[in-house]
């Protein structure tokens, strides 16, 4: 026999389900229960009165709840809550350090590094009562503290912008820049950044074998402001050709201006060969720099009663970080004077040489005059590597043509000159012990850092890290523009300075944290 519901005993349905719905936890009331609300409607179990009233009731609690469980600053646990689901609609990156758009057009990534060095140096080049040689007493240092971001920007625009903390205020903006990819074989760059040149100059500081660069990155053209064309073939093959202000450096303000051009080229050689492995890989490269910029040659506080103003356009550190300038080639600018002294200043005719009256001298004294220096580079480089090993090497020869045509108080004009090529190379071979292959790591030319295997974990002391062995000889030779010249040839090296450099080392890192 069926039964009929009386209107009462709907009534009493309704007040029950009621009850059951409000005495579930608050997730989202309205929308969890709409469907069984919708059929107790349809079939008459509630009006639409009620309907309607129960679904106002929950709308606020719903909109509560939601902004409740927005709140990433309420406990550790709600704020883990909230990255979790946000990582879904892509606000938040994977990591935490960064944001993108939810369309994953754009995004925004928290960057740097923190690099110390801790070192007890061997004196090879002997003590000498200046403050270049205070360069060489050991210590423990901050190498390296930059912060800054990097990201996308609509899809086709990538951007870079990182703070140097370490040094002076002046040398505080280390990169800045924004590149439009047309396609990946067609973008440009503009803003400050590494120039293409050098491929141990164009890997970061993050993946370089040691912690310093080798004499090659010291006459590498390096971060400067300039624009750039560039670009990576599906063939592996990369092009780079820019046009950058040189001898100015922004972060100095130093009133040394230039204008040069650089051109790169690199092939990854291991796909032409049938049957390679993929943790195969053959680099070779070459690039080329040319133009000139100026230089104000100075007098010096430390010169004793010399009072010759100069300007070094070749030099070089020890590349270790230890002694400061173990070779400089510098032009003679304003020559030394005194209120009744004369200078004895070389002219155009070969061999002959005019005296003439010149003005006041004095210590920290700027030139009247600044000195052009005209510079081509030219270097070749190679990268071989497979699965753990990698050997790695530049070749460089850099031409130097320095002139210094000033004019004393009395008008009289006179001429220096210096001129010659530095020749640097370097050989590299790094081995990674736990078994990372380099080969993957190529991006766009440049050999890249590697990643463990194994990351390491301090709480329970398990995974090895990434360890590694390097070995490294490098030397440069400056000999071409002779030693010990008399100053008034412009012209002027100290018997320290030595012309070639050999440096052996090996490396053992410390377990790598990914």
């Amino acid at each position: 026999m069926n039964k009929t519901t009386t209107p009462l005993a709907a009534k009493r349905i309704a007040i029950a389900v009621a009850a059951v719905c409000t005495s579930l936890p608050l997730p989202a009331l309205a929308n969890d229960n709409k469907a069984m609300l919708d059929l107790m409607l349809k079939k008459g179990v509630i009006s639409q009165k009620d309907y309607d009233e129960f679904m106002e009731a929950n709308k606020e609690a719903d909109e509560n709840k939601a902004f409740k469980d927005a709140r990433i600053d309420k406990d550790v646990s709600t704020s883990i809550k909230d990255i979790q689901k946000r990582q879904n609609d892509g606000s938040v990156k994977e990591n935490g350090f960064g944001f993108k758009s939810k369309d994953g057009n754009s995004e925004l990534n928290i960057t740097g590094r923190l690099h110390f060095d801790a070192r007890v140096i061997s004196d090879d080049h002997g003590q000498y009562t200046d403050r270049d040689s205070g360069s060489m007493s050991d210590r423990f240092s901050v190498r390296r503290a930059r912060i800054g971001a990097t990201g996308v920007f609509n899809k086709d625009i990538n951007y870079e912008v990182v703070t140097n903390l370490v040094g002076s205020s002046a040398n505080l903006l280390d990169t800045a820049w924004a590149n439009y990819r047309f396609s990946p074989e067609a973008q440009v760059r503009v803003g400050r950044f590494k120039q293409p040149f050098g491929q141990e100059t164009l890997m970061s500081s993050n993946n370089i074998g040691f912690m310093e660069r080798t004499y090659q990155d010291q006459i590498a053209p390096g971060k400067q402001a300039g624009v750039m064309f560039h670009g990576e073939m599906p063939s592996s093959l990369t092009y780079s050709l820019s046009a950058y202000q040189a001898g100015f450096d922004p972060q100095s303000s130093t009133d040394n201006l230039g204008r040069e051009g650089a051109l790169r080229v690199t092939y990854n050689l291991a796909k032409l060969i049938q049957g390679a492995a993929d943790d195969v890989l053959l680099h070779v490269g070459v690039a080329g720099t040319s133009g000139n910029y100026d230089v104000l040659p100075t007098t010096s506080s430390q010169g004793g009663s010399d009072r010759t103003t100069r300007g070094a356009f070749v030099a070089f550190n020890d590349e270790f970080g230890g002694l400061r300038n173990v070779y400089r080639n510098r032009i003679l600018g304003t020559p030394p004077c005194t209120s009744t002294s004369s200078f004895v200043a070389p002219t155009a005719a070969a061999g002959s040489a005019a005296t003439v009256q010149c003005a006041f001298g004095g210590y920290s004294l700027a030139a009247a005059d600044a000195a052009t220096v005209n510079r081509q580079l030219t270097g070749l480089e190679f990268a071989f590597a497979k699965g753990p090993a990698k050997l790695q090497g530049e070749y460089t020869v850099a031409d130097y043509t320095a002139t210094s045509q000033a004019v004393t108080s009395s008008g009289a004009r006179y001429t220096t000159q210096s001129k010659g090529d530095v020749k640097v190379y370097y050989v590299e071979f790094l081995y990674n012990l736990t078994g990372e292959s380099w080969a993957s790591t190529y991006r766009s030319g440049v050999v890249g850092g590697i990643r463990p295997n194994s990351n390491f974990n301090f709480a329970d002391r398990s995974g090895t890290g990434a360890w590694q062995l390097g070995l490294r000889y490098s030397q440069y030779d400056a000999g071409s523009f002779g030693a010990n010249v008399s100053a008034t040839g412009g012209e002027t090296n100290y018997p320290r300075t030595g012309k070639a450099m050999r440096s052996i080392r090996l490396r053992a890192a410390l377990p790598a944290i990914q």
